[in-house]
């Protein structure tokens, strides 16, 4: 990386780039949670493939089933935001038209998969339906949690949301390449990793029921844990370094 100055980046955002900072490194505490979690019940056991299993699951084990529905991702999503607005205002100069069209595919994804998510309604109607007392209610709550997946299986926040601001990760990593405020290794970190979260969406059956192939499993857990480690390093990176252009004078 070369030197680092009035030249290279917009010092008159400095105060941007520590609260951008600070959230993607919030970020990378989410991954980590995320993985530190999902992966040992992953090796345990499937996830829920009916809205019993996961009325039980969140009775049972509330913790796991809030990040099988999708919490980290509530907070990296929020996060993100700050993410890439402080992103936008470094590599800017480097590329301003992809930085646009990244940042704009950030947002929409960020909509779209905070509007989508269910879980604070599941774990709701897990509550009323271990509260129920007639078959009745019992019914209802269960044709209502049908619903909820049916959203959450959809083409909504899990195959909209989240691989749009995938995609606008691996843009600003691609811009990265172009720039002296990012090293290449960071830049390269963020190409292979969000490719392969990317490419993961196509298989990526998270809540869907019936039985999973091996083959198609396999691809899953290459590609989705795979970009997902990667995806954790460059976040790291990242805001480590957004936060050191924060103190910059």
């Amino acid at each position: 990386m070369g030197k680092i100055n009035s030249e290279t980046v917009d010092l008159t955002w400095k105060g941007l780039y520590k609260v951008s900072g600070v959230s993607t490194l919030i970020i990378a505490a989410m991954y980590l949670l995320a993985m530190v979690i999902y992966i040992p019940a992953n090796l345990a056991g499937p996830p829920p493939s009916s809205v019993i299993e996961w009325f039980t699951l969140f009775q049972n084990d509330r913790l796991t089933a809030l990040f099988y529905l999708g919490f980290a991702d509530i907070i990296i999503m929020l996060c993100s935001g700050p993410m890439f607005l402080g992103l936008y205002a470094v590599l800017r100069r480097t590329n301003n038209t992809w930085m646009i069209i990244a940042t704009s595919f950030a947002f929409v994804g960020i909509a779209v998969y905070l509007a989508t998510n269910a879980v604070f309604s599941m774990l709701t109607l897990s509550d009323q339906y271990a509260a129920a007392t007639t078959e009745a209610q019992r019914s209802l709550l269960l044709a209502a949690g049908q619903a909820t997946l049916a959203m959450v299986e959809g083409t909504g926040g899990r195959y909209m949301g989240l691989p749009l601001v995938w995609v606008s990760s691996l843009i600003v990593s691609v811009v990265m390449l172009q720039c002296k405020i990012f090293n290449k290794a960071t830049a390269v970190v963020g190409i292979v990793g969000f490719a392969l979260l990317s490419a993961s969406i196509p298989f990526a059956t998270y809540t869907t029921t019936g039985e999973t192939s091996v083959v198609v499993a396999a691809i899953v857990f290459i590609t989705y844990l795979g970009g997902g480690v990667l995806s954790l390093v460059w976040y790291f990176l990242v805001g480590v370094r957004l936060m050191h252009l924060g103190r910059l004078k």
